[in-house]
């Protein structure tokens, strides 16, 4: 008899909150997702300011500074590419967690 009770209970429980507990887990893997991307976006973008200060740092004639210039102008193109290309894989991100919601929606509906 409890045992029925139990086990009718638990089939409740995991019927109502089976859902959301896979919303909860969909929403932890895109929040890990998207903050390991922008750690290592923000370590990237660190580095480039770091090769920028170190270039800028041994200016110390014409030669150089124009060589200075011309490695600046390489910098903005990279720093651009990678806006882009960081832009796209949040993009993917986004794109990934909207099917996953949608995937659980038509799930819960079947039901």
């Amino acid at each position: 008899m409890y045992t029925d009770m139990f086990k009718t209970f638990n089939d409740q429980t995991e019927t109502a909150f089976g859902p959301v507990v896979k919303f909860n887990q969909l929403v932890t893997k895109n929040f890990t997702d998207l903050t390991n991307l922008q750690l290592e976006a923000a370590r990237q973008y660190a580095e480039i300011g770091l090769s920028q200060l170190q270039v800028s740092s041994q200016v110390k004639d014409v030669q150089s500074l124009m060589a200075s210039s011309s490695k600046q102008l390489e910098t903005m193109t990279k720093i651009s590419q990678q806006m882009i290309e960081d832009g796209k894989k949040v993009a993917e991100l986004a794109q990934e967690f909207k099917a996953g919601v949608e995937a659980l929606v038509a799930e819960a509906q079947k039901k």
